[in-house]
């Protein structure tokens, strides 16, 4: 199992502390990035969805084949010039270049810009900063030629630029030509540039603090656990090389320090330039912070910013503001106007976390999550989840820059196989459809009627679908995606119909209803899904409530493996690391998560004696679903010997609530006398927190919870926090049209329909949330406690071949043997 990457001693000598520092360079700045940061005014423009890439992409060839003889297409402008003692190199691409034909009429450079509307219903600053970019153009012309001919432009030298807006509702291009002059031109670039190059100096001086202090950064502990240098020491290698490398490291070794130490170290070498760390739970984010405010206080000058999610962030969402009569948001209202000050408010700031981002933005009267991303490519460290990486939809396109060498540091990676196959995947139903329709039918005609032919769609695709069928009972079909004939086309062309009404209202200044923003997020996704469909797809229909006037419909474009799409996500980055207590095993690991077969794998071995822990394995209990009711008073009599055997904090992990209110009933019943605590479905973060205060030091707490659950991943219970887990049955997920589909795809794609299928479905799925529950007992070198595996299907050698080498596991066969096993467990930890 354990591969250990080799580690060499020169590899360590970068991770203690060093001097000297970088020197400055002169500037490579492409036009488009002077003009977003310097020459953005006026309002921030609604999210909705405009014109795709593929769409302009198309409108620009179609105009750029339509040029004149003599034109060029994709014209490269390079200007090098001094301003204010900085050198600076300006690059960039105008979309067509009109040579001048006679003395009469000067060079002219066009700009193409595509849109759902006329170009004068466009909003003001759209229209500015599409003629700022022009403008930017046309001083780097002069600069070129100046630099070609020797001959410097004078006050009476001009450059005719066009913009030609192509409107693909009406499928009609609007012109607007003007001329400028070369003074005219100079000074307006030379003033974006002086905005920029206060804030390039700003940067550098705070580039150049965190280089310097992340090479005296010492580690910020006084010696390293068991494992944690060589984890250090290979994250370091592979952040200064490039490439990927994957890490199993068990509960407590310290992943999150071990890694994000090594990268500071990386920053501060000028290895990297900026660090991504995702974690998919708040309790990672935690840590994260944690361990950054301990390097701070080592005298770290780093800036981290964390990304929270916009409906956690919105001030309209909370209370803080409310939208105008247009749906508007004020905050939004004149945004890049007030930006500049409020950017270098925080600029360098040691943690830019949601509540002080939110106090900036109430100072400023901004939206503090549109300012948060504003920071993103001034932050040294940026914290966020998966999804601003790897969604297709809502991605950062700032991580897509190329320009930039960035780390990417993927904690709890074992969540992320299921988590990117959701991001790949699209659901549309009729239901939602109808009320989106409904909510419309008064304010929005024209959107009304774009949703009801969605309606219509809907019900054609079933309609095809059931004609289709073998059987006319079928109320689920599945529909391969290899040939473009078998899509839903249909269903593709009224929603994106749906969207260019939506972004033609957003163009206007206007916004859909509220109450449909969570809808009109499916219908991007599904759009975005259907762009990116491969064998890596299948359709699944199903329809519920046959015949009832209410039929409820879905349309689901279902991804069985997003390891391609992840895989070209890491190409974006410099160096990857995922890492996690449970990756295993590896052929599993780098399937689902697109990892590169030659990636480096690293499993370390536990910092903790295995004496702690007792593992005890008792598969006298049955717990699949047929047998649950015998198993029932087997779990009672199981949990409360496991209580008994030393009073304190447990916990019991269920498959399911139904399961786990049918062992509590029974349990109350026969122990009443011991308080229980259950999980809630559907459960809000203060129940959440509510339940985990029962599991506090000094408290004899025994809880019911979900395997897989929020309290079996990503929480540390600390000591007598928790001194015992039962983990009832297997894990495995539980069967559906989805799971099956993952099974077949996998037994296909090997060449094998054996259990090789089953087990990247069902087995492999169900040990992650296994191990991660197990992990939660021991945290750290203090801590003692017992975890107990009730199910047969434990002893089998799959399972006992991918249990953690420092497992020590008792074979339980009957009740007596494990109250035998705990005393003893328990009187050899009391004489420690």
């Amino acid at each position: 199992m354990s591969e250990h990457v080799e580690v060499r001693e020169g590899d360590s000598q970068a991770l203690d502390p060093q001097a000297a520092g970088p020197g400055e360079d002169t500037l490579q700045l492409s036009v488009r990035h002077l003009v977003a940061f310097a020459c953005r005014r006026g309002d921030l423009v609604g999210n909705a969805v405009g014109p795709t890439a593929q769409e302009g992409i198309r409108a620009h060839q179609k105009l750029q084949k339509k040029r004149p003889s003599g034109s060029e297409a994709e014209y490269r402008l390079q200007a090098h010039l001094c301003c204010d003692g900085q050198a600076v190199v300006l690059t960039g691409r105008v979309d067509i270049f009109h040579p001048a034909v006679d003395l009469h009429r000067p060079v002219q450079l066009d700009e193409i810009k595509t849109t759902y509307c006329p170009p004068e219903q466009l909003r003001e600053g759209q229209r500015q900063l599409h003629w700022a970019q022009l403008k930017v153009y046309g001083f780097c012309y002069f600069l070129q030629r100046q630099a070609e001919t020797g001959e410097s432009p004078g006050p009476d030298d001009r450059v005719a630029l066009q913009m030609l807006w192509h409107n693909l509702k009406e499928k009609k291009t609007h012109t607007e030509l003007r001329e400028f002059s070369w003074p005219e031109l100079e000074a307006f670039a030379r003033a974006a540039l002086d905005e920029y190059i206060q804030w390039h100096r700003l940067w550098q001086h705070h580039r150049q603090q965190v280089h310097a202090s992340a090479r005296a950064l010492a580690f910020p502990f006084p010696e390293y656990r068991t494992g944690q240098r060589q984890l250090a020491v290979a994250a370091y290698r592979c952040l200064r090389d490039g490439g990927e490398l994957v890490v199993e490291a068990p509960t407590g070794i310290g992943k999150t320090v071990s890694t994000l130490f090594p990268a500071v170290k990386a920053l501060g070498e000028n290895e990297v330039d900026q660090l991504v760390y995702l974690t998919a739970k708040n309790s990672g984010r935690q840590v994260v912070r944690e361990t950054a405010a301990r390097l701070h206080g080592g005298g770290l000058q780093m800036s981290l910013l964390e990304i929270q999610a916009r409906d956690r962030t919105c001030a309209c969402r909370l209370g803080l503001c409310s939208r105008d009569e247009d749906g508007i948001c004020p905050r939004t209202r004149g945004f890049f106007d007030r930006l500049p000050e409020a950017r270098r408010e925080l600029l360098g700031q040691p943690l830019l976390t949601p509540e002080v981002v939110a106090e900036v933005a109430d100072r400023w009267q901004l939206c503090p999550f549109e300012l948060s991303l504003q920071m993103l490519p001034w932050a040294d460290l940026v914290v966020c989840d998966f999804n601003y990486v790897f969604d297709p939809l809502v991605r950062l396109t700032v991580f897509q820059e190329q320009d930039e060498r960035r780390a990417l540091l993927v904690d709890e990676a074992h969540n992320l196989g299921d988590r990117a196959r959701g991001m790949f995947s699209a659901v549309l139903t009729r239901s939602e459809s109808r009320r989106a329709a409904a909510a419309c039918r008064r304010s929005h005609p024209g959107l009304y009627r774009r949703i009801q032919s969605l309606v219509r769609a809907l019900d054609k695709w079933v309609t095809q679908r059931r004609e289709e069928a073998a059987g006319p009972d079928s109320e689920v079909w599945v529909t391969a995606l290899d040939e473009a004939e078998h899509r839903p086309k249909a269903v593709t062309r009224a929603a994106d119909k749906v969207v260019a009404e939506v972004s033609l209202l957003a163009e206007q200044a206007q916004a859909p209803p509220e109450e449909i923003a969570e809808w009109l997020k499916e219908v991007y996704r599904y759009l975005c899904i259907e762009q990116l469909l491969s064998d890596r797809h299948t359709c699944l229909t199903r329809v519920a409530k046959r015949g009832a006037r209410w039929e409820e419909q879905e349309l689901k474009l279902l991804c069985l493996n997003a390891g391609a799409y992840l895989q070209e996500c890491y190409r974006q980055f410099h160096a990857v690391i995922a890492f996690s207590a449970t990756l295993r095993p590896r052929a599993y690991v780098g399937h689902q998560l697109g990892l590169q077969p030659h990636a480096p794998y690293l499993a370390l071995p536990s910092p903790f004696r295995s004496g702690q822990l007792g593992i005890f394995l008792c598969p006298y209990v049955d717990t699949r679903y047929r047998a649950r009711e015998h198993a029932t008073d087997a779990l009672v009599d199981m949990v409360g010997r496991v209580y008994r055997s030393r009073p304190g904090n447990y916990l019991v992990f269920f498959p399911s609530y139904r399961f786990m209110q049918q062992v509590a009933e029974r349990f109350a019943e026969r122990y009443p006398q011991i308080g229980l605590v259950m999980q809630q479905a559907g459960a809000g973060e203060g129940e959440r927190a509510a339940f985990l205060e029962y599991f506090t030091v000094g408290r004899r707490s025994l809880g019911f919870a979900i395997m897989g659950g929020v309290f079996g991943e990503g929480i540390d219970y600390v000591g007598e926090q928790l001194v015992g887990t039962i983990v009832v049955g297997v894990g495995l997920p539980q069967v559906s049209e989805e799971q099956e589909l993952l099974r077949r795809a996998s037994e296909a794609q090997d060449g094998n329909a054996g259990g090789d299928g089953f087990d990247t479905a069902y087995r492999y799925p169900g040990l992650v949330r296994v191990l991660q529950t197990a992990g939660r007992v021991i945290r750290t070198e203090s801590d003692r406690g017992v975890v107990i595996l009730a199910d047969y299907r434990f002893a089998d050698p799959f399972y006992r071949n991918l249990y953690p080498e420092h497992w020590q596991p008792r074979l339980c066969r009957r009740a007596e043997e494990l109250s035998d096993g705990l005393g003893n467990f328990w009187e050899t930890v009391a004489g420690e």
